[in-house]
C-alpha cells in the first residue's frame, strides 16, 4: 500500500497542511478539537513525518558524524568504546542522532565509507573525529567545505582546528618518571600507528624523560592489536633485557600479560607493566593494571559542547582545552 502522505492527514480531519504541520510540530496556535482530530488521523493511517526532507527543508538534520580511523579493520578499541558511550549519553539529551563511520585519514572519499556521503550531501550537521593525523585528509575536506566539525586527540595542521584531549607529551614523560621512581631502568615504550599524532607526542615526552635520566630509549611502533603486542612482548623477551613496558592502551596490555606469563615471569614482580586509557576491564586484570586515567566523561562532554556550539552558532570557535590525565595505581608494577 501507498503511504500516507500529510496530504491525505488534511484531506481526512477536514484542514490544511499548513494545520497538519503545525500539530506536527506542536504549534501552540491550534484549536484543542482540531489537534484532537488530526492526532487521531495520524495515529490511524500511522503516519510518519518524512524526517531527511524535513531537515533538509529546515538545513538541520539533527544528526552527527563520528569518524574513526579504519586501521585495516582493527579501528574500534575498548577506549573509543567507552568514549562513544559518553558522547551518545550526552548527544541523546540533546536529541541529536549519531552515525558511527570507518574512515581513512590518507583518503577520505564516497567510496570508503557511509559517514562522507552524508557529510557530502549536506545530511548531518556536523562531525567528530577519532584519532587524527598529521595532514588528516577528512580534516581537509571538512575545513573546506565548511562543516563544523571537533576533533577528539590532538591536532596538527598548518591551520587551526578545534579539539579536546590531554597533554600527550606529559603523559608519556610522566608514565615513563613514575616506572622510573618505581625502580625500573630499562623501559619499552608500545606505541601504535607512527602517524598518530597522539603517539608522536607521547614517544616524544618518553624520549625526553629518558635522556634526562641517561636511559636507553626503547620504542616500539606499528603496536595496535592484540595480536602485535603479544608478538612484539614475545621479541622483546627474547633478545632484549628490559624489566617494563610502558603500553599505549591497556587493552593492549591484555596480551603483554600473556606474553609476561609464558616467559614464566610475575608481572609487578619481575617486569612491571603500565597502561594508558583505564578502560573498565582494566581492573580486573590479574593483577590489575595501572594505568593512566584519561577523563572519558569530561573528553566527550567538552567535545560534544563545542561541536553543538559551532553547529548552532555558526561559527568555527577555535578552542583546545587539555584535560588532565592521572595516574590510577594498582598492581602491575
Amino acid at each position: 500500500m501507498k503511504k500516507p502522505t500529510i496530504k491525505d492527514v488534511a484531506r481526512l480531519s477536514n484542514t490544511s497542511v499548513r494545520t497538519v504541520s503545525r500539530v506536527l510540530n506542536e504549534h501552540p496556535n491550534v484549536k484543542e478539537s482540531t489537534r484532537k482530530r488530526v492526532k487521531s488521523v495520524i495515529e490511524e493511517l500511522d503516519f510518519k513525518t518524512n524526517l531527511l526532507a524535513k531537515g533538509l527543508k529546515e538545513r538541520k538534520t539533527n544528526q552527527i558524524v563520528i569518524f574513526v580511523d579504519q586501521r585495516s579493520g582493527d579501528y574500534w578499541g575498548a577506549y573509543h568504546n567507552e568514549v562513544f558511550h559518553e558522547i551518545h549519553r550526552i548527544t541523546k539529551k540533546s536529541e541529536y542522532r549519531l552515525v558511527l563511520s570507518p574512515s581513512s585519514p590518507d583518503s577520505f572519499n564516497s567510496n570508503e565509507n557511509d559517514g562522507f556521503h552524508l557529510v557530502k550531501h549536506n545530511l548531518c550537521d556536523g562531525a567528530i573525529i577519532f584519532d587524527p593525523v598529521k595532514d588528516d585528509q577528512r580534516i581537509m575536506y571538512l575545513k573546506t567545505n565548511k562543516i563544523p566539525f571537533i576533533l577528539i586527540g590532538d591536532s596538527q595542521h598548518e591551520f587551526e582546528v578545534p579539539y579536546v584531549g590531554i597533554d600527550n607529551v606529559q603523559v608519556g614523560y610522566s608514565g615513563t618518571e613514575v616506572l622510573y621512581t618505581e625502580g625500573y631502568r630499562s623501559i619499552a615504550l608500545l606505541l601504535g600507528n607512527t602517524k598518530s599524532i597522539i603517539n608522536k607526542k607521547r614517544e616524544t615526552g618518553y624520549r625526553i624523560f629518558c635522556k634526562e635520566h641517561g636511559l636507553k630509549e626503547t620504542v616500539y611502533h606499528h603496536v595496535y592489536s592484540l595480536e602485535n603486542a603479544y608478538k612484539t612482548t614475545t621479541d622483546i623477551l627474547r633478545t632484549n633485557p628490559i624489566d617494563a613496558i610502558f603500553i599505549s592502551g591497556d587493552e593492549r596490555a591484555l596480551a603483554v600479560y600473556q606474553a609476561i606469563k609464558e616467559f614464566g615471569l610475575a608481572i609487578g614482580k619481575d617486569i612491571g607493566v603500565l597502561g594508558i586509557d583505564n578502560i573498565k576491564m582494566s581492573k580486573y586484570f590479574y593483577p590489575p593494571l595501572s594505568t593512566i586515567s584519561q577523563p572519558k566523561y569530561e573528553i566527550a562532554r567538552a567535545a560534544v559542547d563545542l561541536l553543538i556550539h559551532q553547529m548552532t552558532s555558526n561559527k568555527n570557535s577555535i578552542h583546545h582545552p587539555e584535560l588532565k590525565p592521572t595516574l590510577v595505581k594498582r598492581a602491575s608494577y
